[in-house]
């Protein structure tokens, strides 16, 4: 077990929000300074060093089976993501150099890259990695931001979909973002939030707290908090849905049941009625994507 003081404060005083085994395999508290909740202590490491672990050839393999479900979810999200072409579009309308931290299968950095942008995707799995360079042709580098060697105030734009609940250290991946960013770039940054009535609501059965990978649940005020510690200015908040078949629904319903039976039965039924050819989209609020921009004098 690794304890970690409060990412956002420092304080190393806390009250125990959910014991360990309740929500998630790590116990979640909450800081008694600041607010913020996190996994204290921690029982694995961080998805980073997991993911990166994660053979090659075997992701390859996986991405090409008729019921690849991280191709469909990728496949599905990018059209969610218009509203954040259009805003960045009014900031850059001759586009620039478009970074994606943990670019994943690459085609949300393929739909920046046909509307102009220069993109190179950051995530820790070379399999994924090369998933993107042969299907899209698009540059990555597989490892996480901060080794990832990019030079100061390089970058116009830094994208970090549904990352920062999963890394160890936030405030240091901020820096790092400010830093690589020109002064006036734009970091657009989306994750789950928990000042919804969704989580007040649900407590244990929230489906984003459920994720033994996420180790950070902000709510709106501590993840602006965070990013104006690191230097950002907070230009733009919203509350998102998503696209998904509706077989992830019923994925969703299963882990929120936290019942193994309940989620075989749904997935059996899921399979069953071939739920993976229908569509949907979802907004109950408990996604927030912040627009934020690096100071026009910033520094690195």
């Amino acid at each position: 077990m690794t304890y970690v003081a409060c990412n956002l404060c420092g304080s190393n005083d806390y009250t125990v929000r959910f014991e360990q085994g309740v929500a998630q395999v790590n116990q979640i508290v909450n800081c008694k300074d600041c607010g913020l909740m996190y996994a204290n202590p921690r029982v694995q490491e961080a998805d980073s060093v997991l993911i990166e672990s994660y053979d090659p050839e075997f992701v390859l393999a996986s991405m090409v089976k008729p019921d690849a479900w991280r191709v469909g979810k990728e496949v599905e999200q990018v059209k969610d993501h218009e509203k954040t072409r259009v805003f960045l579009n009014k900031h850059y309308p001759q586009k620039g150099k478009l970074i994606e931290v943990g670019g994943g299968l690459g085609y949300l950095l393929n739909f920046f890259k046909q509307d102009g942008w220069n993109v190179v995707g950051v995530e820790p799995n070379v399999g994924t990695c090369r998933y993107a360079e042969s299907e899209f042709g698009i540059e990555t580098i597989p490892t996480i931001l901060e080794e990832a060697g990019l030079e100061d105030r390089s970058v116009d734009v830094v994208l970090m979909m549904h990352v920062i609940e999963h890394v160890s250290d936030p405030y240091s991946t901020l820096k790092e973002v400010y830093r690589i960013l020109k002064p006036g770039g734009i970091f657009v940054m989306e994750t789950p939030r928990y000042d919804t009535l969704m989580f007040k609501l649900l407590g244990k059965r929230e489906r984003n707290l459920s994720c033994n990978g996420h180790i950070y649940f902000f709510t709106t005020s501590t993840l602006e908090k965070l990013a104006t510690k690191a230097g950002f200015t907070v230009l733009q908040t919203d509350y998102v849905g998503r696209s998904l078949t509706l077989d992830r629904v019923f994925y969703v319903l299963g882990v929120m049941s936290k019942s193994q039976l309940i989620q075989k039965i749904l997935k059996d039924v899921a399979v069953k009625l071939a739920l993976n050819k229908i569509s949907l989209s979802l907004n109950v609020r408990d996604i927030q994507r912040l627009y934020l921009k690096k100071p026009d004098s910033g520094s690195a």
